[in-house]
């Protein structure tokens, strides 16, 4: 456990307040995103469409535009999709797809196949809902605790209104009313593939092989590292339980650690191993305000061969908070460095 300590000084540099106020932004952008699309999803209508060009008023994202019919004998309509994204087969001139569009705006659509935002909206929902479940796990729930989830909870229903637009507003799919930018509607329809010819695509090619080159192998070796340091505070969890042995402790008293970022108590706890032998020790996570009380009693974990070395606080579930974090961390940094490469490979 010579990497608990470490991950707990990370750890002291944030407090119940920061931990509740990040995750409820983070509970707020998902639901922003998955209200928004159950919004389009309910109530749009479902048509087919072919992908005719792309609008590019920025000069690194590209809006899709369809050409489609609201009844198989009507009129060919535009719509383009307020969601931004890096060059993809996509939005490849003549891709066909399904789409939602709201019969009054005509202008603007969604792409009915891709789930990105769900699933990011879903994502973030989870980080968010695990962040208020840790904050009011590590750390002791107070009056002000209250106060601070009450203003979340007024702040997701203030989102959850703005995922629906006011009366004869246009629908919008991405986190701003209107359209996103500004003269996204105004700009003109080209075609993905013209749009890359020539000296643009060289450039970008060459920027992606550099990025692959450099950028790559960093983030495959940071990932691969902190993976590894979540595997093996994991591993060293799962010997604990599995074969390590556990006793009833009682906290002695709460020592106080300051640091650069303020201050944390940690428990200081005294159990009996099964041989007989009082041990003392220091638990690896502190927290302030302080989560145990003089007296608490506490389950431990230890390996009989070395107690005083290895003994922690058994926190049930919460034991693998912080392998878990570490390994999708560690997962992420990876994912983004093999597309970093495929990507710099196929330019």
């Amino acid at each position: 456990m010579k990497f608990l300590p470490l991950f707990a000084e990370i750890w002291d540099a944030v407090d119940q307040a920061g931990v509740l106020l990040g995750a409820g932004l983070l509970c707020g952008l998902g639901l922003f995103l998955c209200a928004n699309r159950l919004y389009w999803r309910l109530f749009a209508r479902r048509v087919k469409g072919v992908v005719v060009g792309v609008r590019a008023p920025r000069k690194y994202f590209y809006y899709p535009v369809f050409r489609y019919r609201l009844t198989p004998n009507g009129k060919w309509l535009q719509g383009t999709v307020e969601t931004g994204a890096l060059p993809n087969p996509d939005l490849v001139t003549g891709r066909k797809a399904r789409l939602l569009v709201f019969k009054r705006f005509p202008d603007r659509v969604a792409d009915a196949e891709t789930h990105v935002l769900e699933l990011l909206g879903l994502l973030f929902l989870g980080l968010g809902g695990t962040g208020i479940g840790v904050a009011m796990t590590f750390w002791s729930v107070t009056p002000m605790t209250w106060v601070i989830i009450a203003v979340i909870g007024l702040f997701l229903l203030y989102l959850l209104r703005r995922t629906i637009p006011r009366r004869k507003e246009p629908p919008f799919s991405a986190l701003w009313r209107g359209a996103t930018p500004a003269n996204l509607l105004e700009s003109p329809v080209q075609t993905i593939e013209g749009l890359l010819e020539g000296p643009v695509r060289a450039e970008r090619s060459r920027k992606q092989r550099v990025a692959g080159r450099i950028a790559a192998p960093i983030l495959v070796v940071v990932g691969l590292g902190v993976m590894s340091l979540g595997g093996y505070l994991g591993r060293t969890t799962y010997l604990l339980k599995s074969t390590g042995q556990s006793a009833q402790g009682t906290v002695l008293f709460l020592e106080l650690k300051k640091t650069a970022h303020g201050s944390s108590y940690y428990p200081v706890v005294e159990f009996a191993t099964r041989d007989g032998m009082k041990v003392q020790f220091r638990d690896g996570m502190g927290s302030d305000p302080p989560a145990y009380r003089e007296g608490d009693p506490v389950t431990v974990l230890y390996f009989r061969n070395l107690p005083e070395e290895t003994a922690t606080i058994d926190r049930g579930p919460l034991n693998w908070l912080a392998p878990g974090i570490l390994c999708v961390m560690g997962s992420f940094l990876a994912g983004v460095a093999l597309w970093v490469r495929l990507g710099a490979l196929r330019g």
